[in-house]
């Protein structure tokens, strides 16, 4: 059945008043309900203590509040980081350019981390010493680069584990192994999954700082689990094998990594290397092997 003229006009303005951002010129959110349409607040009745256009901005808030509760739920370092007053600003400049189109809310997030990789970022005023400082933007990319990781981790579909058999001994050398959408590998140049953990349940909403990084950068695998999403540190050498096993076959991934390190340490490579895929099989990196 065909909807009526009037109602698909409606839907349309309805639809463009929701999706009209909150004010933030006066220090707080506020419907900016000078700009909505003049058809669609003569279309909208008054109510008993509010006119049309205040009952339309109950909508109008509740569309942005929503988000801006889901946004801030996938990237709690994203918001944390920066505050949830900037950060609000930035989900309001990421939703105008890619504003939702399904009923799913667990897809509003995607692509936010690539979204403020051109994004200017604010100055923030910090917890501690309540001083002005500059988001360091190396930091916030990588923090949210790994909110996204843990969040595709953590909303992966379940699949088969790949649990090698002796039939598969022959192919092993030659195909390349297929990674678990259940695992993401990350470089943390920060503390920045100790961070999300402390942050766990904190309902605060003003900037913590970027903690201070680590010595070395840390090579860590995100491991879905039956209660969560775990975290495996990994040598070196370990995540640069799987890094290569994910573009090559085994036998030539093997031999890249051999090729990059001096010779003093080609005798135990052989082993840790078995050691490493065994354990990765153990761990469920693995969906299947591509022959």
């Amino acid at each position: 059945m065909t909807a009526p003229q009037w109602l698909e006009g409606f839907q349309s303005r309805f639809g463009e008043m929701l999706r009209e951002p909150l004010d933030r010129t006066q220090g707080t959110l506020r419907p900016a309900t000078e700009s909505y349409d003049s058809t669609l607040c003569r279309e909208a009745r008054p109510g008993r203590t509010r006119s049309a256009r205040g009952r339309l901005a109950v909508y109008n808030r509740q569309y942005w509040f929503r988000f801006f509760g889901v946004m801030a739920g996938a990237f709690p370092l994203g918001a944390r980081l920066v505050g949830h007053w900037h950060f609000n600003g930035l989900v309001t400049q990421f939703l105008r350019e890619k504003p939702p189109t399904g009923w799913d809310l667990d897809d509003v997030p995607a692509g936010f981390e690539t979204f403020v990789e051109r994004a200017p970022l604010p100055s923030i005023r910090v917890e501690e010493g309540q001083r002005e400082v500059e988001v360091d933007r190396s930091a916030y990319l990588e923090a949210t680069a790994i909110d996204a990781a843990w969040l595709r981790v953590f909303r992966a579909p379940d699949e088969p584990v790949y649990r090698p058999s002796a039939a598969d001994a022959h192919d092993l050398g030659r195909g390349r192994l297929r990674l678990s959408a259940r695992i993401a590998f990350i470089e943390e140049h920060w503390p920045f999954l100790a961070l999300r953990r402390r942050l766990e349940g904190d309902t605060g909403e003003s900037a913590v700082p970027v903690p201070p990084p680590h010595p070395e950068a840390r090579s860590v695998a995100l491991v879905r689990t039956r209660t969560g999403v775990g975290e495996r540190v990994l040598d070196p050498l370990e995540a640069r094998l799987f890094a290569l096993l994910r573009d090559f076959p085994m036998a030539e991934g093997l031999a890249r990594l051999e090729a990059t390190i001096p010779a003093s340490e080609r005798a135990t490579l052989p082993a840790r290397t078995r050691d490493w895929l065994a354990r990765s099989v153990r761990l469920g990196f693995w969906s299947g092997l591509d022959r």
